[in-house]
């Protein structure tokens, strides 16, 4: 019955509308039109359009809304005036130190003889008084009839001026740009092509104003990226071309960003063009990380576009060529050495990261006997997946199997895969010679980083230019992976409503809860932290290392990294190879971790040994078993001060010292670290002299910092006030004034000693001292994910989220980089209950960051903003991003299957098909064909009927909704 009720409800609104609209239509003689029959005279129409009839009182003004034209067109309108500051610093003017004030009453002529020279004087001053107000009216309405200019256009102004007087300044440049940019934002209609013609104008002057300027690689980039999107594919082609002559391999890689981006003949186009070049640079150390960030933006594209084993294979003959080498073919030519390498891939024994691999060396030493038997079983094809659709079961196979079988077979397997075995000429091309130990160290953690194991700040030491160095673009792609995936959201999606409580009729405010301000995402300078340093505290209360935790390391294949490790080794003295070998060991089990380490010290006891020994001993929570290790190799054995690692010793040993509640013993140690006995002020003074002697002798910038940590903490520990330990580190950024990694760590560790003296060991601190340092480091390392944990813990518990807001606002002058735009989408979970609030604030964020020159085409990215749409549960917004998606990166083929996974409930099979086919089409490994998945599937027929019975219900309910209107 209540149904029945609302239906006829609804009906009777609906017959009433469409009478007042039919009676608003024969009314039109009637007062203009703008009465209603029906209705009382006192009611008219005030305003009709295509959403229907407005109707209000009679004789009033119809009030202005924001959405009016006449009110968009006042808040676009240009100022008129200008409020200046103005030049008198009083309104009346002082005299003999007195302000005098006028009054409004006019004062009594006095007519007295003494006082006929003042009046004449006063009269003869307010000639000269009005002819000057006159004068200053003149000019002002002089002044009001010209053009008032806003402060943006005085910024644009100012800055056309410099550049006439420097046409070589790129910082100006750059400047005029993004404040030219600021009139057009990401958000308006067709934004993406206004921004690149004023892009594409701006940056034509500044490379025709000085032929200098086209040197420089930041503003040529630029220009290029930006007419990308509005020239000809031949100009195009023809800009890329000249910019190549003038060479540098940040060009040339944003170059193959720009092919890649063309599909052409897929991986096999990709392919030629590396080959070219590769051709192009040299054989100093810089050329070399430069083929080695060509090599591995080509093994990405293999690995996205499915051709994993290929990806492997590259780095496994490359491996070869470099660590196990036969002695007698050392310093043949580049080619001769590759037939000799020819052989050895073709035997098929096993390679460098497989089981039972002993190297090319050994093999052609002779010793080939029971090889070939000793490979690994290869990896499960999925078959065990079951999905009840087809489409689902598909993708979920093809997911797996991309991230299991990796590992190229051989002839001998039984596989019906042509691309599972990978020939010698498929990746002969593409393997370089490498002479420097940097270059060999670059590759293998290019391998790492390739199977997911991510270093901090690796990718930039790849360049000598961080400005134009955006590899991260692709080479962050293990934050595609399923658990970071589910980090960056939380859990509980639900929103608290309700923010007070009431106690016995009390209101009480409920406290906030946050999760922890270190995020998931490890981003800092490279060497900023070690290995093994101390990164916190779990949840459970343990200590954890900073570079890599249990979530970093899940879903990866842990033995085939292990092998890695072990296989990539150059010897007893590689200590910093053997520190990130510890560190992922330490990850997955300390005790296996400290048993590895005792067997690399009965090889080698050096001091960079035996502290990673002494860091794990604490990450197992045994301090005092570290704490005789420090004795033993500081105190014990002769170790000069000028020694290696000496410093970072001492400061291991005085660090956790201080942290585990101990002052004293921990001002102690660094008396002894500066050579002085005894205590009092005299033994302060002394070692406060040994710490600078030692701070100015040392030459390695780490060792440095570690002297410079214990000359802090003396300050801190002796004078009780964190200020004058500021000042120490202060004194020492001055001279690291060049933006780098050595600054970053001094930075960085001068924010953890004041943090863990304020947060950490709950001293006394003004808030506000930590807060302004933490400001000032976040306006120079945006990225940093440490200082802007720090920054998170300072806003912890704060009423106003303004500083939050602040830093997730787009900037004119910084553009952000991958890592920042994905800590920006965390940052709106980390307030617990808060995340539905700040969906709108996210979502603008990563729709500037996938249209911006610095984050565009990012595969990354996309995924992540994809994820972020699907969270959010808005499904149609993620498939429009898709087709964006695929479009900006089309070698990527974990975004086609999104379609055939998460957002299977908004495609239809027609669709899927079709897509299929685009990823067939542009040359992407499908390990098994879609028709083959679907053979004796008949779910989409059943569903295309359904779809056109619902298409047929419609049309015959409008018609009969037509009769029913049929009399009006």
């Amino acid at each position: 019955m209540a149904a029945y009720t609302q239906e006829m409800y609804q009906n009777t609104v609906s017959s009433i509308v469409s009478s007042l609209a039919e009676a608003l239509r024969m009314s039109n003689d009637i007062q203009g039109g703008r009465s209603i029959l029906g209705l009382p005279r006192a009611w008219m129409a005030s305003h009709r359009s295509n959403k229907g009839v407005e109707i209000g009182p009679s004789g009033q003004r119809k009030m202005q809304s924001i959405t009016d034209s006449s009110a968009r067109a006042l808040l676009l309108a240009p100022p008129t005036r200008r409020v200046l500051q103005s030049e008198d610093n009083y309104k009346h003017q002082e005299v003999d130190g007195f302000l005098r004030l006028t009054s409004s009453h006019s004062r009594r002529h006095d007519a007295r003889s003494h006082r006929s020279i003042t009046v004449s004087r006063n009269d003869a001053t307010s000639d000269s008084d009005a002819s000057d107000s006159s004068h200053q009216a003149s000019s002002y309405e002089s002044s009001s009839e010209e053009i008032t200019l806003t402060s943006h256009q005085e910024k644009i102004k100012t800055l056309e001026q410099e550049i006439k007087e420097k046409p070589m300044a790129v910082e100006i440049w750059l400047s005029l740009l993004s404040h030219t940019l600021l009139t057009i934002p990401l958000s308006s209609k067709n934004a993406i092509k206004a921004r690149s013609e004023i892009t594409v104008s701006i940056l034509s002057r500044a490379l025709a104003m000085d032929p200098q300027n086209g040197a420089f690689n930041v503003l040529r980039i630029q220009y290029l990226k930006a007419g990308e999107e509005v020239w000809h594919e031949s100009k195009v082609r023809a800009e890329w071309e000249e910019a190549l002559k003038i060479g540098g391999a940040d060009i040339w890689m944003e170059w193959i960003e720009w092919r890649i981006k063309q599909v052409g003949n897929g991986v096999d186009g990709v392919v030629e063009d590396a080959v070219r070049m590769l051709g192009a640079f040299g054989h100093n150390e810089q050329d070399e990380l430069a083929k080695i960030r060509v090599f591995w933006r080509v093994a990405m594209v293999f690995q996205c576009a499915g051709f994993v084993e290929r990806a492997t294979s590259m780095f496994q003959a490359q491996a070869e060529l470099l660590f196990k080498i036969p002695q007698a073919i050392h310093g043949l030519p580049h080619e001769t050495q590759l037939d000799h390498l020819e052989n050895f891939w073709e035997s098929e024994v096993p390679r460098v990261g497989e089981v039972g691999s002993r190297g090319w060396v050994t093999w052609a030493s002779g010793h080939r006997e029971d090889e070939v038997g000793a490979l690994g079983a290869k990896s499960d094809t999925g078959e065990h997946i079951s999905e009840l659709d087809p489409y689902r079961q598909w993708a979920a196979q093809e997911i797996h199997v991309d991230q299991t079988g990796f590992l190229p077979s051989r002839s001998s397997d039984d596989t019906d895969d042509p691309y599972s075995t990978i020939l010698f000429s498929d990746i002969r091309p593409l393997l370089i010679p490498l002479a420097s130990a940097t270059a060999k160290d670059a590759f293998r953690c290019a391998w790492l980083s390739i199977v997911g194991l991510h270093i901090p700040g690796f990718s930039q030491t790849m360049s000598t230019s961080n400005e134009i160095n955006w590899d991260d673009r692709w080479n962050l792609s293990y934050l595609t992976r399923r658990p970071y995936l589910n980090s960056f959201f939380p859990s509980n999606m639900t929103q608290n409503h309700l923010t007070t409580e009431s106690v016995a009729g009390i209101i009480i405010g409920r406290e906030k809860e946050y999760t922890n301000p270190f995020g998931p995402l490890k981003c800092w300078g490279h060497g900023v932290l070690r290995p093994l340093d101390i990164g916190g505290e779990s949840q459970k209360g343990e200590m954890k290392a900073a570079m890599w935790r249990n979530e970093d390391i899940e879903g990866l294949d842990h033995s085939f990294i292990r092998r890695l490790f072990a296989q990539l080794r150059l010897g007893a003295t590689d200590t910093d190879w053997d520190t990130l070998t510890l560190a992922f060991e330490a990850t997955l089990s300390v005790k296996s971790a400290l048993k590895q380490s005792r067997a690399l010290l009965s090889q080698n006891e050096s001091l960079a040994h035996w502290s990673a020994h002494a860091q794990l001993e604490v990450l197992r929570g045994r301090v005092d078993d570290a704490r005789k290790i420090y004795q033993t190799v500081l105190t014990t054995s002769t170790v000069a001060r000028n020694m290696p690692g000496t410093s970072n010793l001492w400061w291991d040993w005085v660090h956790m010292e201080w942290l585990n509640g101990d002052p004293a013993r921990a001002l102690q140690l660094i008396l002894r670290s500066a050579g002085v006995e005894g205590q009092g002020g005299v033994a302060v003074l002394r070692c406060k002299r040994g710490l600078d002697d030692a701070i100015k002798g040392e030459q390695a910038w780490k060792d440095r910092e570690g002297w410079i940590k214990l000359r802090a903490l003396l300050e801190l520990l002796t004078a009780g006030d964190v200020t004058s330990a500021l000042k120490v580190f202060d004194s020492h950024l001055i001279w690291e004034r060049k933006k780098g990694p050595c600054r970053e760590s001094l930075l960085v560790a001068c924010l953890l000693i004041v943090y863990r003296y304020g947060v950490g060991l709950k001293n006394p601190i003004p808030p506000a001292v930590l807060r302004h340092r933490v400001e000032k480091a976040m306006e120079e390392y945006p990225s940093n994910s440490i200082i802007l944990g720090l920054f998170l813990e300072g806003e912890r518990g704060q009423g106003m989220w303004g500083r939050v807001r602040e830093i997730l606002g787009e900037s004119a002058t910084k553009k952000k980089d991958l890592a920042r735009r994905v800590e920006e989408v965390w940052i709106a979970g980390w307030e617990k209950g808060r995340w539905m609030e700040k969906v709108e604030r996210t979502r603008s964020g990563l729709a500037a960051a996938v249209d911006t020159e610095r984050t565009k085409a990012s595969h990354v990215l996309w995924r992540i903003y994809i994820e972020f749409e699907i969270q959010a549960g808005q499904l149609q917004r993620a498939k429009r991003l898709l087709f964006r998606a695929i479009g900006d990166c089309p070698l990527v083929k974990e975004l086609y299957l999104i379609a055939f996974g998460p957002l299977r409930s908004v495609f239809s099979g027609q669709e899927l098909r079709g897509l299929g086919d685009t990823m067939a089409e542009r040359g992407l490994r499908l390990r098994r064909g879609l028709d083959e998945a679907l053979e004796g599937w008949q779910g989409d027929i059943e569903a295309e009927r359904l779809d056109s019975d619902s298409e047929q219900d419609e049309i015959v309910d409008n018609a009969r909704e037509l009769r029913r209107l049929m009399p009006y």
